[in-house]
């Protein structure tokens, strides 16, 4: 739990010395700010997906979070994937993944590390792209993961 600042009479200010709000030692926002999504080369039509989820420091965070994972038809999140690749998302090495609607919409967990590692599969074309939506709301988008 990071310690927060204090004023000279003692009280709690609202500052941790780590950047986070937190009121009466309880964190009021989440850390997890930003991620990083790394998208693999094409393997027998596999992509390796790492989803690092990173704090306002740009630093990994160093506990669990939960986050939303969409399949997108472009880069701007303006509409969903089509099929969402033949086979779609699945869990990699680290994380857990349960999906809410099939091969577009995912719930997922990090790693205590921050880390969230996928496969994506698609014997076709389609174009889509990863959307991660972090707890305060932003979406970060991955670079396209059609395959060829």
């Amino acid at each position: 739990m990071p310690e927060a600042l204090t004023s000279i009479h003692g009280r709690k200010l609202g500052l941790a010395k780590d950047n986070s709000l937190v009121s009466n030692g309880l964190q009021v926002t989440s850390p997890a700010v930003d991620a990083t999504i790394t998208v693999g080369a094409e393997a027998a039509d596999a992509r390796a997906i790492t989803i690092q989820l990173k704090d306002a420091t740009g630093k990994a965070i160093a506990y669990r979070e939960l986050v939303d994972v969409f399949v997108f038809a472009d880069a701007a999140g303006a509409a969903f994937a089509t099929t969402g690749g033949s086979t779609g998302i699945a869990i990699g090495a680290s994380g857990a993944l349960l999906t809410s609607v099939a091969k577009k919409s995912f719930v997922a967990t990090s790693t205590t590390t921050g880390v969230i590692a996928l496969t994506w599969t698609d014997t076709g074309t389609e174009a889509a792209y990863l959307g991660v939506r972090l707890p305060s709301g932003r979406i970060v988008f991955s670079s396209a993961l059609t395959n060829a």
